[in-house]
């Protein structure tokens, strides 16, 4: 008796088991939203309109599109979008925009304190942390992220061979052709691509969290944005021309900025001293080195406040951490706690696709 017990609770187990993974994983990923149906979204910002808004002057930025030899005026509503470019398919052939919903989620939590800071209020360990959830998400929801991910992966999952598949596999499917094409699916899919993007990017926040952040401020507006704004500095480049494509991976960076406003922006670094309390100042030649990069790296489009054309450096140029982090070099890199700190928060999460205990690093101490 007591083994059919067993029995039965075994199998119930696993009945509970499947569906779950059939609702939970197949269908909704577990970083997306879970609700009845969501609003359509033909137009889908790659860069949001909550950050756009502190460009905007009656709703309105310039932008430059790629291949066009002048600039125009354009409502936020239409500049950094991509058609229906976050919608996923679900396993029964039908669309579904709760990755956009998701992503409209982090995009309001962040709304506040970004314009807390725009504003000149001071940067708090509170405000921190919520933006560097979205700015991690930023980094990684413009298409250098899924083209890279689909450079590394593509080349594999072709090479797969029978001796690579289960014999069940082909099997059921009838060839090894058509197991490949599950295969290629389900990590290139747009279920699987779009919760890659959500786990990495709560992985990444923890990252840009435990760097030390400069507030940059100009007297005037100088910076421009593009659809990548965000801008990872290898540590491999003592020095480089602007990069034509994004680079992804704070921890083997030795900087990342990103313009937030014409007259702000953030600057990170690997250094062990707590965030400086007051912003720096940031001069047209800075300002001119960090639009270089800003949009060097844009896919399509980059923008700017109306009026002047923001400054724009040219050649080759240093990271910007030289006029604000003084001995900054590598081996300060290698050796920093902050650095440390996130790298092993990262290798005790590297398999885990769900995360929702990230710390960050606080240096007490006077800033410098």
């Amino acid at each position: 008796m007591k083994r059919r017990q067993q029995k039965r609770q075994h199998e119930r187990r696993q009945e509970h088991q499947q569906e779950h993974q059939r609702t939970a994983s197949q269908d909704r990923p577990r970083d997306v939203l879970d609700r009845d149906s969501y609003p359509e979204v033909k137009r889908a910002h790659i860069v949001p309109r909550m950050y756009q808004r502190a460009w905007a002057v009656a709703g309105s930025v310039r932008v430059h599109v790629d291949g066009a030899q002048q600039c125009v005026s354009m409502k936020v509503a239409k500049a950094g979008v991509r058609s229906r470019y976050y919608r996923r398919d679900r396993p029964d052939g039908s669309s579904i925009d709760d990755v956009e919903a998701s992503l409209s989620v982090v995009e309001g939590a962040a709304a506040t304190p970004l314009g807390e800071i725009i504003g000149g209020q001071p940067l708090t360990m509170e405000r921190k942390a919520v933006l560097a959830q979205f700015f991690a998400v930023q980094l990684l929801r413009g298409p250098a992220f899924f083209e890279q991910r689909e450079e590394l992966l593509g080349p594999v999952l072709d090479a797969l061979t029978v001796a690579d598949l289960k014999p069940s596999a082909v099997a059921r499917l009838g060839s090894v052709d058509a197991v490949k094409t599950l295969v290629h699916d389900a990590y290139l899919g747009s279920t699987q691509r779009f919760l890659t993007m959500l786990a990495t990017s709560k992985k990444m926040a923890a990252a840009l969290g435990d760097m030390r952040w400069h507030l940059l401020r100009a007297d005037r507006p100088l910076l421009a944005f593009s659809d990548h704004p965000v801008v990872v500095w290898p540590m491999r480049y003592e020095h480089a021309e602007p990069f034509s494509r994004q680079e992804l991976g704070p921890l083997s960076a030795i900087e990342v900025r990103v313009p937030v406003a014409p007259e702000l922006a953030i600057l990170m670094t690997w250094v062990d001293l707590p965030d400086p309390a007051t912003p720096a100042h940031m001069s047209q030649r800075v300002a001119a080195e960090l639009n270089a990069f800003t949009i060097g790296q844009a896919d399509r489009q980059w923008m700017h406040r109306p009026g002047d054309e923001p400054p724009l450096a040219t050649g080759s140029m240093r990271p910007l951490s030289r006029s604000y982090e003084r001995g900054y070099s590598t081996e300060l890199v290698l050796a920093s706690q902050r650095r440390l700190a996130a790298q092993q928060f990262l290798q005790r999460v590297q398999g885990r696709q769900h995360i929702d205990d990230i710390e960050l690093v606080e240096v007490k101490g006077a800033a410098r």
